[in-house]
C-alpha cells in the first residue's frame, strides 16, 4: 500500500535491548490462523473475546501476540506500518475484530495508520469497525524527552507542562 509510514520504536531503551530480532509474532494470513494461534499459545477466551498485542509489519501482513507483550518484541525490533490492542469475538463458528485501537506507547502510531490496518484486514476477510474504536494521539515533548498521550485535546506535556505540538513529531526523537 503507497501510503502506508512506517513507525520506528520510539519506546524504553531496557525493552529495546531484551527484544529477540530473530522472533516475530505469529502472523496471521488467513482467518484460521487466529484458532491456531488460540491452542498453540495457550491463549485464555473470556466472555466470548480475546484481546492481542498488534502490529502490521512492513510486508503489510497482521502479526499478533499476547496481549501482556511489548509491540516492539512482537514485530522483533522492526520497523511496523501499525501497532495497537485488538480484541476478536466469537459467535458460534464465527471469528471477527470486536475493538481495535492505535494503543501502542513503543511505536506512537497516527490514527491515520487505520488505512493499512483496514486494508489488511480486508485482505483477510475478517469483520471489524469501520474505524479504531479508540484511536490514540501521541506527542514527543522535546523539552523533557517523554511520550504523551494526549487528552481532551490538551497539547501540554504531563510531565514538565510544555506546549505540545499540534502534529505527530516523533521523527524528531530518531
Amino acid at each position: 500500500m503507497k501510503n502506508a509510514e512506517p513507525y520506528f520504536y520510539v519506546g524504553s531503551k531496557e525493552i529495546a535491548e531484551r527484544v529477540d530480532k530473530q522472533y516475530e509474532g505469529h502472523k496471521i494470513t488467513q482467518i484460521s490462523d487466529i484458532q491456531q494461534w488460540i491452542e498453540n499459545d495457550h491463549q485464555t477466551i473470556e466472555n466470548e473475546s480475546l484481546i492481542a498485542t498488534f502490529i502490521i509489519n512492513l510486508q503489510e501482513e497482521l502479526v499478533i501476540s499476547d496481549r501482556h507483550s511489548e509491540h516492539v518484541m512482537c514485530a522483533g525490533g522492526r520497523n511496523v506500518l501499525a501497532a495497537g490492542e485488538i480484541t476478536f469475538s466469537f459467535e458460534k463458528e464465527t471469528i471477527f475484530v470486536s475493538e481495535i485501537s492505535n494503543q501502542s506507547t513503543g511505536y506512537c502510531p497516527k490514527p491515520a495508520s487505520w488505512e493499512i490496518v483496514e486494508f489488511v484486514l480486508d485482505q483477510l476477510e475478517i469483520e471489524h469497525p469501520e474505524y479504531f474504536t479508540i484511536a490514540y494521539e501521541f506527542r514527543y515533548c522535546e523539552h523533557c524527552k517523554t511520550t504523551n498521550l494526549i487528552k481532551e485535546a490538551i497539547y501540554e506535556c504531563a510531565v514538565c507542562g510544555a506546549d505540545l505540538p499540534a502534529e505527530w513529531n516523533f521523527d524528531k526523537r530518531k
